[in-house]
This record gives C-alpha cells, sequence and structure tokens, in this order.
C-alpha cells in the first residue's frame, strides 16, 4: 500500500484560510478526480492532526500575565471546524487525531497537577467537545506521574494509544485500536473503512521521569513495537495503518540510542501515514531541508504521507487522501495524498466553545499566580543570558544549592564542595521573542517562579569528578556556534540547541570560547582531536583537578541524561526524590540575596578574542543595552518574526 502514493505537489490555495506566514503549501480543497478505472470506486478522507499542544488553551502568557498573538486549541479549534464543514461539503470522511505533550506546559498545567486549582480538567474538556477520534502520548504527559496522568485519560472521550508502554497502572492506555469509518463512493455507495491507530514515544521517557515512573512504567524500543503492532493489524484487514510517533527526524546522527525515528517508522512496510511531533518543528517546510528521503514539499519520507505540526498550537496538520478500492474483495489504497499545515496567526480568531471550557481554570490560575512571593529593588531578565552572566539563572542555582546543603547536612557527603548547575531559561528560540522573563523592580509574583520553571523538575544531587563536570560544560558549550574571524553578522547561538540544553555550574570560574570548534557534536558523542571550548575552569581560585570530587546540585531531568548529557548511575544520584525546582525556588526567596545574585560570575568570554556575533533577543532588550556595554552592542533591526538583533563583539 505505501507505494502507491501519488508525487504531485500540492499548489498553495490561499483562498482557504488566512496565514501570516505560510510555512508550506496549504490542502487543496476537496474534488473528485475522475477515475481512470471504471470498476474501481473512490473514496475521499481528510485527516486533522495536532501536536504538542502543552496545555496552551488560549493565547494567553500567564508568566508575563497578558494575551498573546502565538497559537492555541482555541484558534486550532476555529481551523479544525473549517476543515470539517469543507470537508462535509465534499461528501469526505474526518478524522481528528492528537499526538501527545498535550497536558503540560503551562501554569495552568502545574497548578492542576497539585491540586492548588480545582474542577473539571479544560484541556480533556476541550477536546472532549472538538470530538477527537484518538489520540497518543508524548513524554512530558508523564512529568506528573503515573496516577495523575491516569486520572486525566480516564475522562477523556477519545481513545487513547501508546503501542511501546508497558505498565499496570495505564489501563485506559491501548497498545492498539481500529477505528471504523463509513465512506460514500463516486456512485453513493456506502463503504467502511477500517483504519488502525498506533502510538510510540521515545523509550528513554521511563529514565527522563524515572522519579515520578518510580519504576511503574517502562518503554520498549518504538521499532519493533510498531513494526509488530502494524503487522498484527494489516493481518486483521485494516485498510490504512496511521502511526502518532510522538518524535521528530532525526537531524544528525543521534547514535544507537536515537530517539527521533520518524524516518524508520515511516520505512516501516505496513505503516501508511505517520504523525511527528516531539521537536517542535514543523513539517512540510523547511525545517527539514537536506535529509535523505524526506521531501519538504510534497511532505512525504520514504515516499509516505508525514505531517508534524508546530507546538503550542500553532498549525493543524492537514492530509486529505483519495483512497481506491478495486473489488469487494480488496483493501483500500491511497491513489493521491496531500499534506499541509494550516498556521495560525494574529488574525486567527479563537472559538469561543473552547474559551468557555477554560475560563475557570484561567480565572483560578491567574489569581494564584498573581501572589505576591518576595519584592525586588533591581530589575531582573534573561534579555542577556546567553552573552554574559544572568542572576535568574544564579537564583535557579543559588535555590538547589540551599535546598541540597539542608539534606546533606550531617551526612557523609557534608564535607564535599558543593555546586550548583542551571540553564537559562526563557531565552526566545523556537517560542519567539515574547519568550523572556523580565521582573521590573518591586513586587515578584507567583508567576514570575513559574517563568524560571517551565518544566516539571525536581532537584537533585550527584557525585562526579571534575573530568566529568569540564565534560558537562563542553557539552552546554555546544549551543554556541564556532565563531570565524571578519564575519560580523554570524549568529551567536546554534538555533536548534535550546536553551535547556546549557548549563552553567555555579561555584566555579571558567571561560566559554566560542571561536574554537565544541568538543562534543549534537548527538552528545566526542569530537576526535578537538580542543574544546571551556578553559581556565578554578575552584576556590585553584585549578580544577580531574580527580577532585564534588556534588552538583541539579534536576532530576539532566541527572537521567535529559539533553543528551551523561546518565549518572543510581550510585552516582546521592539525593533524589526532593521537592520541585519551584519549591526550592520559593524557599530560597524566603530569605533572598539579590545583591549576591547580581553579582554572581561563573563564566565569561576570553578577552579580546576578536570575533564578532549576532545575538537574538527581545525588542525590550534595547533599553537595557548599558548592560552589555564591554560587548559594543550594535543593534541591527529585527529579524522577520520579531526579535531584536544586536553585534556584540567578544
Amino acid at each position: 500500500m505505501g507505494n502507491k502514493l501519488a508525487t504531485k505537489p500540492c499548489q498553495p490555495q490561499h483562498d482557504l484560510l488566512e496565514v501570516d506566514t505560510p510555512i508550506s503549501c496549504l490542502a487543496m480543497p476537496i474534488r473528485r478526480k475522475k477515475i481512470t478505472d471504471a470498476r474501481s470506486r473512490e473514496f475521499r478522507l481528510r485527516i486533522l492532526a495536532t501536536s504538542d499542544l502543552h496545555m496552551q488553551m488560549t493565547c494567553f502568557d500567564y508568566v508575563n500575565d497578558r494575551p498573546n498573538t502565538g497559537g492555541s486549541l482555541a484558534k486550532l479549534a476555529t481551523l479544525i471546524k473549517k476543515a470539517r464543514r469543507e470537508a462535509d461539503e465534499a461528501g469526505a470522511a474526518c478524522l481528528l487525531l492528537d499526538n501527545g505533550d498535550t497536558f503540560q506546559g503551562t501554569p495552568m498545567a502545574d497548578l492542576l497537577a497539585r491540586d492548588e486549582i480545582h474542577g473539571p480538567h479544560p484541556m480533556v474538556q476541550a477536546m472532549n467537545a472538538l470530538h477527537y477520534d484518538a489520540g497518543g502520548l508524548g513524554n512530558h504527559d508523564f512529568d506528573y506521574g503515573s496516577a495523575h496522568l491516569d486520572k486525566v485519560l480516564f475522562e477523556q472521550n477519545m481513545p487513547v494509544v501508546c503501542s511501546n508502554l508497558i505498565s499496570s497502572e495505564l489501563n485506559t492506555v491501548k497498545t492498539q485500536v481500529i477505528l471504523e469509518r463509513s465512506l460514500t463512493d463516486q456512485y453513493g455507495k456506502p463503504e467502511t473503512l477500517r483504519m488502525g491507530i498506533l502510538s510510540s514515544l521515545p523509550d528513554k521517557t521511563a529514565l527522563w521521569n524515572q522519579h515520578q515512573l518510580k519504576d511503574r512504567v517502562a518503554f520498549t524500543p518504538p521499532i519493533p513495537a510498531l513494526r509488530d503492532a502494524a503487522a498484527a493489524l494489516r493481518a486483521q484487514g485494516v485498510d490504512l495503518i496511521i502511526v502518532l510517533a510522538h518524535m521528530g527526524f532525526s537531524l544528525f546522527d543521534e547514535g544507537p540510542a536515537a530517539q527521533n525515528l520518524v524516518s524508520e517508522v515511516a520505512q516501516l512496510a505496513d505503516v501508511d501515514i505517520v504523525v511527528a511531533g516531539h521537536t517542535h518543528l514543523r513539517f512540510p517546510g523547511p525545517d527539514h531541508a537536506g535529509l535523505k528521503h524526506v521531501n519538504t514539499v510534497t511532505g512525504r519520507v520514504h515516499g509516505k504521507p508525514v505531517v508534524q505540526p508546530g507546538p503550542t498550537g500553532n498549525d493543524l496538520g492537514v492530509i486529505d487522501l483519495t483512497l481506491r478500492k478495486a473489488d469487494a474483495a480488496s483493501l483500500c489504497t491511497m491513489a493521491d495524498a496531500q499534506i499541509a499545515l494550516w498556521a495560525t496567526g494574529p488574525n486567527t480568531a479563537e472559538d469561543t466553545d473552547i474559551i468557555a471550557c477554560t475560563q475557570d481554570m484561567h480565572d483560578q490560575t491567574r489569581r494564584h499566580l498573581g501572589q505576591q512571593v518576595t519584592h525586588i529593588e533591581k530589575p531582573m531578565h534573561s534579555y542577556f543570558a546567553l552573552c554574559q552572566p544572568s542572576p535568574i539563572p544564579a537564583l535557579l542555582a543559588a535555590s538547589k544549592h540551599k535546598a541540597i546543603r539542608k539534606i546533606i547536612a550531617g551526612t557523609k557527603y557534608a564535607d564535599l564542595p558543593l555546586l550548583a548547575a542551571a540553564s537559562a531559561p526563557s531565552t526566545g528560540g523556537f517560542d519567539g521573542p515574547e519568550n523572556f522573563l523580565f521582573l521590573s523592580e518591586g513586587k515578584v509574583e507567583r508567576r514570575h517562579i513559574s517563568g524560571m520553571n517551565p518544566y516539571a523538575n525536581h532537584v537533585w544531587a550527584v557525585k562526579t569528578t571534575g573530568a566529568q563536570i569540564r565534560d558537562w560544560l563542553e557539552r552546554s558549550a555546544l549551543i554556541f556556534n564556532t565563531l570565524m574571524p571578519d564575519a560580523p553578522d554570524q549568529m551567536l547561538i546554534n538555533t536548534h540547541i535550546p536553551s535547556f540544553r546549557c548549563d552553567f555550574i555555579y561555584g566555579l570560574r571558567y571561560e566559554i570560547d566560542p571561536s574554537r570548534p565544541a568538543r562534543f557534536d549534537a548527538a552528545g558523542q566526542a569530537v576526535p582531536g578537538a580542543r574544546g571550548r571551556i578553559g581556565d575552569i578554578t575552584w576556590n581560585d585553584a585549578p580544577l583537578q580531574d580527580a577532585q570530587e564534588f556534588l552538583v546540585a541539579t534536576t532530576d531531568h539532566r541527572a537521567s541524561g535529559g539533553g543528551l548529557f551523561k546518565v549518572f548511575s543510581r550510585d552516582e544520584i546521592v539525593v533524589q526524590g526532593h521537592a520541585p525546582l519551584q519549591a526550592a525556588v520559593m524557599d530560597y526567596l524566603s530569605d533572598p540575596d539579590f545583591d549576591a545574585l547580581q553579582a554572581t560570575q561563573p563564566w565569561s568570554f576570553p578577552k579580546d578574542i576578536c570575533r564578532s556575533a549576532i545575538l537574538l533577543t527581545a525588542p525590550e532588550a534595547e533599553s537595557h543595552l548599558h548592560e552589555i556595554a564591554h560587548l559594543k552592542p550594535q543593534v541591527c533591526g529585527q529579524t522577520d518574526d520579531g526579535f531584536l538583533r544586536i553585534r556584540i563583539t567578544l
């Protein structure tokens, strides 16, 4: 079946809906095609897909307490209803699927998981109102533990599938599901189409969420699980097999433990269609240009239809299929497939039914987040956190340090030097120029703390050595591009590396030299012969020794190898199961030392390496350029998506 796809690219039809920045062709209006074989029957099916919604119910930024112009499920609902109307008018069946990472991602999700706000789960209410046909799970859906997830899924009307899950607790999750829908051919004769839905996510999810799952949930490798399940479905006479693959395209060699396996899923003989996700990129479109066996215009991978909608309600994936059936005994086959993304934009209206589903929880969330935590006398922000030390990562590090120091007091670890690792949250990236944090002088509210902690991480501590710390820092330094001489407009930051993969380690002093090639590649593997970027590391004003032992306060995600870092063994993890990072920050803020946070400078660029580069930051950063005067900042306009371009000199 998979080798019978048409490869004719679709042409944009801009009258379908308003799209602010089209990133691929739009699905063509559904229409009947001329039948070349009088004996065959033709059917039309439209598949709609969402992915990585991350609880973005409406266009509202809870950290900054204001509406935004981004995506949302409420905007997608407008497109979903339009797509369904078109399908109905053309006599086509329509299927709506979700690809996971649905129930985590906003402060509302955190408060629901901690029972700090109360009522029906708004995402479940909204998805039930939109009549989703089936859904898969993403790794972040397990961030609050299996008991919370089971409670949420129990309320859903749609079947939820995960084909590589092993758990006796998640009783509502199915390994596979067969959906039957009635289609009508060109002669008005009905036919029942049987569609098999499979789903998978990275098997490292159990490792990344080991504290929450506590060995109660496990995952098998995705490809063998999908291969066996798809073969079983085909043996049952299923016409069409769709995989909700909560994984993306591998943009580089991820090694033997790869987590982004969309290409491998598309190669499976019995798989017909793939919905991708996880990486927050888009397909079709330019995000995946240059990959083998991938057609970024027609939306095909190894010749099969694949769609990956953008995250947080930015896109609706649309696949329009022409199916044919040669005779009564045969299965339906795909004669044509057109794949597209329908992008939401500032002018896309939000559906009032979805807003109604979330209004009560929205109001409760805003009231909770508006509570004052402390006050500051100097502003704090993340505008320049990737070109000089920032007080916000310093606050996170100090909070972890305090939490672990309390726990190890009086233990055998009390005499080991304690360091703390922290990444720089809210530094733009995939989430755009609004994804920065600014705390003005005056009161600090709970919403600001949520902005510093976008993930459900817990504070852990690991025992490690000077040599391992050096590797830790080198992996973090991959976020910087290798800066060449006499190239004034090269980008400082590698936009394919999210900022949560860059840790700064507090308690040390060191330099990061972006003029040198990175010592590790994007897969976290050492580059032979590379000198690396980290230099002059000192602890207590003395050079760091490879054999020195330290404790490092970090998060469960990093200790478990999240971000392609070292996976620490059970013996090396000396503190686990502690409070959430957000609670540690709140505890620190009960008696903060803001002057120390402002003054903390663990890292710097070497002096006079004679390189210039472009930093992308928030437009509001222009009022704070005096803070990076030593980098000789020059404003160079804005990007098409609204980032401020600043040329700096190292």
